[in-house]
C-alpha cells in the first residue's frame, strides 16, 4: 500500500437473534466498568519502513498507549490477532514512548502490509474467549469505526465497511420484563414466551415529535445512559441482531442512534438501515440461511 502524503502531521496535539438472552448488571460492576480506561485506533494507511522492523500503521489514537503494550487487530471475517506496539511515532523519526489522543504511526510486530487492511481497527480489548462469547458483548471493531465517523461519512468506502460491521454486530439494549428472568446453565438469563418485553426509545436531538430507537456496542455504553432504569429497577440488557434491530426501528422510529450517550453517537436512517437490508453480507448472513432452513 502507498505511504501516506506526509505521513503524520508535526505533533499533532491534542446468527440467530438471541434477544431473549439477558443479563443482569450490578452496580458494582458497573463502577468497575467505568473506571476501565480502554484505547483503539483505526487504520488509515500501512506501510513498511527501512527504518524499523515491522509493519506502520497510522491512524488516530483514542487513549493512551506506550511501547511494549499488547494490542489486537480486529477485521472483518477474520479472528482477532494479538501484536504488540514496537514503536510509536509522531512524525517521520519522531519516536516516543507514549502517546495519548492523538495521531500516531505505530510500529508493529508483523511481517508483511497484506496482514493489516484499511479501516481494521486495533484495541486493547482482548477477544473472547468460548465460555464468554454468549454472555458478554463487545465490537471492538465498530466502535473503533464509529469514532471516526464524524470526519469520514462521505468516503463511500469507510461507509459500507461500517454497515457491513453492522451486520455482524450484537446489539445490546436495557431490557424491561414483567416477569423476572429465568438463570440458564451457562450464568445468562432467558424469559418465558409469556413474559412482557418491552424497550426504551429516545427523543430526536433535532426533532422532539420523532423518536430514534438506541442500541449500544457493549456494557461500557451502555451504562452511559444514567437513567436508562428506575430506582430499583433491575440492570437487564437484552441481546439482538441487526433484522430483530431493524424490525423494531420500523415500529414508528425515525432510526437507530448507537451509543447515544457516547463515547461516540452515530444515527443511522431508518431509510438506510432497509437499504442495508439489500447488501450482499446482510443476504449471506440473514436471508441465504433461512432459505436454506425453509
Amino acid at each position: 500500500m502507498a505511504k501516506m502524503r506526509g505521513f503524520l502531521k508535526k505533533k499533532k496535539k491534542g446468527e440467530e437473534v438471541q434477544e431473549s438472552r439477558v443479563s443482569n448488571v450490578s452496580n458494582t460492576a458497573a463502577k468497575k466498568k467505568k473506571k476501565q480506561s480502554h484505547y483503539s485506533l483505526m487504520v488509515e494507511d500501512v506501510f513498511e519502513t527501512n527504518r524499523l522492523q515491522g509493519v506502520m500503521v497510522v491512524g488516530n489514537l483514542y487513549g493512551k498507549i506506550k511501547q511494549g503494550d499488547t494490542m489486537y487487530l480486529y477485521q472483518p471475517e477474520k479472528p482477532a490477532k494479538e501484536v504488540h506496539v514496537l514503536n510509536i511515532e509522531l512524525g517521520p523519526r519522531d519516536e516516543v514512548f507514549s502517546a495519548k489522543n492523538q495521531q500516531v504511526g505505530l510500529c508493529l510486530d508483523l511481517e508483511r502490509v497484506d496482514e493489516v487492511s484499511r479501516f481494521a481497527v486495533l484495541s486493547d480489548r482482548k477477544p473472547l474467549g468460548a465460555s464468554l462469547s454468549s454472555r458478554v458483548v463487545i465490537n471492538p471493531r465498530l466502535l473503533g469505526l464509529t469514532m471516526e465517523y464524524s470526519r469520514l461519512y462521505s468516503n463511500s468506502i469507510y461507509m459500507q465497511e461500517l454497515l457491513a460491521e453492522l451486520c455482524r454486530t450484537r446489539f445490546l439494549l436495557p431490557l424491561y420484563m414483567d416477569q423476572p428472568p429465568i438463570p440458564q446453565e451457562d450464568g445468562s438469563f432467558a424469559y418465558s414466551p409469556e413474559a412482557q418485553v418491552g424497550f426504551r426509545s429516545l427523543k430526536k436531538w433535532d426533532d422532539e415529535s420523532q423518536t430514534v430507537f438506541p442500541a449500544f456496542t457493549d456494557e461500557i455504553a451502555a451504562m452511559s445512559w444514567k437513567d436508562a432504569f428506575q430506582k430499583g429497577q433491575p440492570r437487564r440488557y437484552g441481546v439482538m441482531l441487526l433484522p430483530k434491530l431493524i424490525e423494531y426501528v420500523g415500529k414508528g422510529h425515525a432510526g437507530m442512534v448507537l451509543n447515544p450517550f457516547g463515547p461516540v453517537p452515530v444515527f443511522f436512517p431508518s431509510e438506510l438501515l432497509e437499504k442495508v437490508k439489500e447488501s450482499e453480507i446482510y443476504k449471506e448472513r440473514f436471508v441465504y440461511p433461512a432459505q436454506k432452513q425453509n
